[in-house]
């Protein structure tokens, strides 16, 4: 008897270990989805951009079952302050103002804690997990041209791909201020951990009321 049941919990454990990544995957595609669906004003995206916010690079580490369990039960008000479209890719998620572990496991994170919506550099980051169609992993397959659209529910700003390059985990510049306007999304080059970055540059090329009408890339 005892044997037998020994059978079963190594049998259910293997099974669990086999089925976690993906299990982990529809997670975060629900926790995407959720705060999407949620309904947010502008002002409410205002107020939340105004919060104070986590910057703390070193901390963020790829998104683990456990973690991600963990997450779908939390109820707490998430600092959403936007939201990222592109179409030509099926992207679409929320922005979250901090780059921390919990905001990464949603949608794309801001990186400096002085960036505005349609002013200067706006960078964003976001992970690649082994499911290429979550969070950022579709960055890898977008192409120069492509329209970006971001929006605080008050305006959007939309611009298009300039350029597509694999840079290193410590250029911090990329993320740096700049004058002109521009859009810079950064996630890790492959679904591991890794040293090597892409980076998606965008420039602005309009600003309009925000509509929640599709636009095409």
């Amino acid at each position: 008897m005892v044997k037998k049941m020994i059978i079963a919990v190594l049998i259910l454990s293997g099974l669990l270990l086999i089925s976690s990544p993906l299990m982990k995957g529809c997670l975060i595609a629900y926790l995407s989805k959720s705060q999407i669906e949620t309904e947010l004003t502008a002002e409410q995206a205002r107020k939340n951009n105004m919060k104070k916010a986590d910057y703390d690079f070193e901390s963020i580490h790829p998104p683990g079952f456990s973690e991600t369990v963990q997450s779908s039960f939390n109820r707490k008000p998430k600092p959403i302050i936007g939201r990222i479209t592109i179409s030509s890719i099926d992207l679409d998620l929320p922005i979250l103002k901090g780059t921390t572990n919990e905001n990464l496991l949603i949608g794309a994170a801001t990186m400096r804690p002085d960036q505005k919506m349609g002013e200067g550099n706006y960078p964003l980051a976001g992970h690649h997990l082994k499911q290429k169609n979550l969070l950022f992993g579709p960055l890898l397959h977008i192409k120069k041209g492509a329209q970006i659209v971001m929006t605080d529910f008050r305006k959007d700003y939309i611009y298009s791909v300039t350029s597509k390059t694999m840079i290193s985990e410590i250029e911090a510049n990329t993320i740096q201020e700049t004058k002109d306007k521009e859009i810079t999304l950064i996630t890790c080059d492959k679904a591991v951990r890794t040293e090597g970055r892409l980076a998606v540059k965008g420039k602005l090329i309009d600003i309009s009321g925000h509509s929640n009408v599709s636009r095409p890339s």
